[in-house]
């Protein structure tokens, strides 16, 4: 299940394709109508993109036991979504499968409601207004002495592609960061809603590398680019050695932000943190949904670090939080297993 046949095109003007050129079109196209932090994710090639003949954008997925999973929404210019949207729904009851949107940004609930879904919150977003930002003052105090003491330990932070070139070499020990930090971890590396490792690129994937002295890295950061109204960088893969002195994410961190309000860019975008909910749900939301992702705040460490990814963002002075949701028709146990499943939360 997941791509339909080109010969099934003939019963539907809709089709889902996940070939390189068909990727590659979308991706330019994208920027002009995508609104949404994790717009780049959607872009995968891990992903399959519903669309349409009828109208511009897609819609980016993947089906995973009983249900088409989508992420980040509806990706079209805004008088265009409702039709996506209908037919996308269309297409996968077609498919034997049932619709499960994450990461639903809080301007299209009204889309799922009107389709008679149930819509919960699942977590929040969060992002960085970089223009006059400042390291100083008392509440980034901590943050400033952690950047100083991986200094002193002979840390330096450089963009890699810029300040040293991508190589073989360089992208064989990024590749060794990330291993033994997942290793230290005893998880499997979560899969849809996050991103991935790849070198650099023109107007895409950055990564900024924190070396010790040898020049060798310790850890390192990736940042995809961002459109839409709060357009900038999204803060995406990070990942450093299980014994690295302290600080080095914030020296990474640091220095990217420093480097990108050189650029002038606006924002910083955090990204997406599950089971962060507060505030009223949509009408009709599911209160056993909304009790399990409280549940899994407070108790679910071993799923998703949900407290400790809050203070990381929280500590850089995010100034723009906004809610994201799940919808479903249903939304039951079995659609939060399958999505679990997906991202190998478990």
């Amino acid at each position: 299940m997941g791509v339909l046949a080109e010969s099934q095109s003939n019963r539907s003007a809709y089709r889902s394709v996940v070939d390189a050129e068909k990727i590659a079109l979308t991706s330019v196209n994208a920027r002009h109508y995508m609104d949404h932090p994790s717009g780049f994710l959607a872009l995968s090639k891990n992903n399959a993109r519903f669309t349409s003949n009828a109208c511009p954008g897609f819609v980016a997925y993947r089906d995973y036991g009983r249900h088409r999973i989508s992420l980040a929404g509806v990706h079209a210019p805004k008088e265009a979504q409702a039709d996506l949207f209908g037919a996308f729904l269309e297409d996968t009851q077609s498919c034997g499968l049932k619709p499960l949107m994450v990461q639903l940004p809080e301007h299209q609930v009204p889309l799922c409601l009107d389709h008679h879904m149930t819509v919960n919150q699942l977590g929040a977003t969060f992002a960085l207004s970089l223009a006059g930002y400042s390291f100083a003052g008392t509440a980034k105090m901590k943050l400033r002495n952690k950047i100083k003491r991986a200094r002193r330990a002979g840390v330096k932070a450089l963009e890699v592609g810029a300040d040293t070139p991508w190589t073989e070499t360089l992208a064989d020990q990024l590749q060794a960061v990330s291993r033994r930090w997942l290793a230290a971890k005893k998880k499997k590396e979560l899969q849809f809603m996050v991103g991935e490792f790849g070198a650099p690129e023109p107007e895409g994937r950055r990564i900024f590398a924190a070396v010790d002295e040898s020049g060798v890295p310790v850890g390192f950061v990736s940042y995809v680019p961002v459109w839409g109204r709060r357009s900038g960088y999204l803060h995406d893969l990070s990942r450093r050695l299980p014994h690295c002195p302290v600080g080095v994410m914030e020296l990474c961190n640091a220095f990217a932000i420093e480097r990108m309000m050189d650029e002038g860019i606006e924002y910083l975008h955090f990204g997406f943190t599950p089971f962060v909910a507060d505030g009223e749900e949509p009408p009709g939301a599911s209160r056993v949904v909304a009790w399990v992702v409280r549940q899994l705040h407070d108790h679910g460490q071993s799923v998703y670090p949900a407290k400790s990814q809050v203070h990381y963002k929280v500590k850089w002075g995010c100034d723009i939080v906004k809610p994201e949701y799940i919808a479903a028709k249903p939304l039951s146990f079995r659609a939060v297993y399958d999505l679990l499943r997906l991202t190998r939360s478990f």
